[in-house]
């Protein structure tokens, strides 16, 4: 009830308002302009001409017509006047609605229609009376002909007159273009041609990808590339038209199909392509079997070697391709190559027995080679075939080797082989080739010992070579006797020391006159070099003398001439003269010593002065056999002991300030003090440093300050204080003696109240400090001490 009475009010209301408001003028026409090449000179005209040359270039055509010669298209409009009386007003109102274009406007199947627009209206309004009088006139009136239901002019004017029949008129209509106009149909022809353009290229692109061959495996990298070109034109043109040409509604050339059924080719030839590449050592591999089993095995091998490349573990394209260097009879390169597979790769139960059968067939070639070159001779050879099987049945688990052939043909191989070289030593013995034939034996006698297993018996070898020895034995005593004819009795002995190397090494029969020959040619070689020795005595080259003495006592036990008179009397002459000349160097340096203490006395430097003397006492008793007289050094030692004593004891005193170990470097320096004292040590010209002189020039200021409370301890504390003053110049640090600044201001306020001087207390400790800066500390303890003990 209370909705229905508020609703009454409302609708008289809106009644009232549309009785207050009537039209009074109403009228809809529609205009047409025809879109044509002009001769006008207008800049709009001038648009309009570079459009319609851009259409007929393009081969405009109405609607599924032929293209047109000179393009023609109209521009329609639909226009709404009218005027509204509000009772004191008058509301004009001029609108556009239902702008089209027709004519030639198809391009190729594109509508164009919508950028042949113009872009804007010129046009006056007139008001007009029932007597078309002019009432009001609206010049230059411009209205955007971008869209729908545009406002040509809505405006209110009073209404002065009653009942007047008013109208609109619109004259002077006019369409204009600008530049932007011809841009438009510029930009949208070119995306036209664009469009064909893209056509004509999705059209190759979808013959060119049918080309692309996965299965093309020997040429796969370039059908990648191929491919990945293709992809690369369809990423160009995949969003060059969206939201542009709307292909969905329009598509002459059903260009979003094509690209739709590429775009599926493409992905489809990818996937073969990334399949091709991630099993190409398999199709490789299948390709060398397929090759294999009809007997084209220079193709199979290269089609397994690409497998290989393409993934070195795969492991059976490796088995066919040591299959095929056996079958080619490349053997050394078929084992290396299978072990790998047996030994370094992962491999199926498939793979691995066809290896293991190919590594049998490879070890039993081998036997059967090793076996066929040892019937020939070539031992070696066929040794090198025996160990290839030998190392096969080592390294390969779970291959059945036959170890009795093997060892049998090994052990055949070895011996032809030993016996040949023995052999060929022999014959070069026999043309009397000794350096030759000396290294055939240690040849053979290495063999021997490489192939020990077999040929451990075998004693050729070692025979061969101690009769080459012997040769080489006989050489020497020979050379040896000329050398000795010849009075060279160094090469003479030479030769003679070879050949008793020789002797002693090997057992074959002696020569008994080399031990006589080597004597005789010794003891000229023996009584030079004694001389020599002696002469290396007289010019004080003792190591040297020393050295040729020992060596001629050597060789007088090695050639028996210990009783020989001659080499006596030239060994002993050498030793006396050793002897003698060691003293005189013995004499000489206690002298040097002796003379270098009496320099170092004078200098008062009396601890080098006492070692020198002790060194020299050393060198003596070091070689007492020369009975060298020390008492000068002895003397002179006793006569400087208090000195360096005293002076070894101020050194301590130094080391201890080194270790920190203040309070031990005082009771040192006071028991220094004491010993110079007591034992006059002023008489060697020496001073003593007091313990102040001594804390003050010490560069460890840590040092003087202990001094300083040391000093004040014992109540030395004028000094003290003299003391603490320099260390506080140098700037050690004030707040580190705070507290013996305190222990010295009452320690003399207490003496000073004790002796009652009657001076003021200021004036005392201006006394004390003299005013430093760095002693506040002790004359405020002063001042503080003597008012405490003057109140007591």
């Amino acid at each position: 009830m209370k909705r229905t009475l508020l609703f009454i009010p409302l609708l008289f209301a809106v009644l009232m308002a549309q009785a207050q408001t009537k039209i009074i003028f109403e009228e809809t026409t529609s205009d047409a302009y025809l879109m044509k090449h002009g001769s006008g000179s207008a800049e709009s005209q001038q648009h309009l001409n570079a459009i319609v040359s851009l259409l007929g270039e393009a081969g405009v055509s109405a609607q599924g017509g032929r293209p047109s010669r000179s393009p023609e298209y109209t521009v329609r409009v639909e226009q709404q006047a009218r005027i509204t009386d509000t009772g004191n007003n008058l509301l004009l109102k001029v609108k556009i609605s239902r702008i089209s274009v027709g004519g030639d406007t198809n391009i190729k199947g594109f509508d164009v229609s919508e950028v042949l627009r113009p872009e804007e209206l010129l046009y006056k309004v007139k008001l007009l009376n029932a007597k078309n009088e002019l009432v009001k006139e609206f010049v230059n009136q411009r209205v955007l002909l971008s869209g729908n239901d545009l406002s040509m002019l809505e405006v209110t004017i009073p209404d002065t007159a009653a009942n007047q029949n008013f109208k609109l008129k619109i004259e002077e209509k006019q369409v204009l273009f600008t530049a932007a106009d011809v841009q438009r149909v510029k930009d949208r022809l070119a995306l036209i041609r664009s469009y064909f353009a893209a056509d004509a290229t999705v059209l190759r692109a979808l013959q060119d990808v049918t080309l692309v061959r996965p299965d093309d495996i020997d040429r796969l990298p370039l059908q990648e590339r191929n491919l990945r070109d293709l992809e690369t034109v369809y990423a160009d043109l995949k969003n060059q038209f969206q939201g542009k040409l709307n292909l969905e509604q329009n598509d002459p050339q059903r260009l979003s199909y094509k690209m739709k059924q590429l775009h599926e080719t493409l992905l489809e030839r990818r996937r073969a392509i990334d399949h091709a590449f991630a099993t190409l050592d398999q199709q490789f591999f299948n390709r060398g079997i397929h090759f294999l089993n009809n007997g084209n095995r220079s193709a199979a091998q290269a089609y397994f070697a690409k497998s290989v490349d393409a993934n070195p573990k795969f492991a059976p394209a490796h088995v066919q391709l040591a299959r095929l260097d056996f079958m080619n009879g490349y053997i050394r390169e078929a084992t290396n190559r299978t072990r790998d597979v047996l030994t370094r790769m992962r491999v199926d139960r498939e793979t691995e027995a066809i290896a293991m059968t190919l590594m049998h067939e490879i070890y039993t070639a081998h036997i059967g080679t090793g076996n066929s070159l040892t019937n020939r001779g070539e031992y070696h050879n066929a040794l090198a075939a025996f160990a290839e099987a030998r190392d096969i049945c080592s390294t390969i688990g779970g291959l059945r080797c036959s170890m009795a052939a093997l060892n049998d043909g090994e052990a055949r191989a070895a011996t032809g082989a030993y016996r040949a070289m023995v052999d060929n030593g022999r014959r070069l013995l026999a043309r009397n080739d000794l350096k030759e034939a000396e290294r055939a034996a240690e040849e053979a006698l290495g063999f021997q010992e490489e192939y020990d297993f077999v040929l451990s018996r075998e004693k050729e070898a070692t025979e061969l070579l101690g009769q080459v020895k012997f040769q080489y034995y006989l050489q020497h005593i020979d050379l040896g006797k000329r050398h000795l004819n010849q009075q060279n009795f160094s090469a003479a002995l030479s030769q003679f020391e070879s050949a008793l190397s020789l002797e002693n090494k090997y057992a074959f029969k002696p020569v008994q006159e080399l031990g006589r020959l080597a004597q005789q040619a010794a003891k000229p070689v023996l009584l030079a070099k004694l001389s020599e020795g002696y002469e290396q005595a007289i010019q004080n080259k003792l190591s040297y003398a020393r050295q040729t003495a020992s060596t001629a006592a050597d060789m007088q036990n090695r050639y028996g001439l210990q009783s020989d008179a001659e080499v006596l009397n030239k060994h002993n002459l050498l030793r006396e003269r050793i002897f003698t000349q060691e003293c005189i160097n013995t004499q000489a340096a206690y002298d040097k010593h002796y003379q270098n203490g009496l320099t170092l006395a004078k200098e008062k430097k009396f601890i080098a002065a006492d070692q020198a003397y002790l060194a020299a006492i050393r060198v003596a008793d070091e070689k007492s056999e020369c009975a060298i007289a020390t008492l000068t050094a002895q003397d002179s030692r006793t006569a400087i002991v208090a000195a360096a004593t005293y002076q070894r004891m101020m050194e301590s005193v130094e080391r201890q300030v080194g270790k920190k170990r203040y309070a031990e470097a005082v009771q040192e320096h006071n028991q220094a003090r004491d010993y110079y004292l007591a034992n006059k040590v002023s008489k060697y010209g020496l001073d003593h440093i007091s313990l102040y002189n001594f804390a003050k020039d010490n560069r460890n200021q840590n040092f003087t300050a202990y001094v300083v409370g040391y000093l004040a301890g014992i109540n030395e504390e004028e000094v003290s204080i003299q003391l603490l003053t320099t260390l506080l110049d140098k700037g050690y640090a004030k707040r580190k003696t705070k507290k013996v600044q305190e222990q010295l201001g009452k320690q003399l306020a207490l003496k000073d109240t004790t002796r009652n001087h009657g001076q003021a207390v200021e004036v005392l400790a201006v006394q004390y400090t003299q005013n430093h800066k760095g002693l506040k500390k002790l004359r405020k303890a002063y001042k503080k001490e003597s008012k405490r003990l003057a109140k007591g």
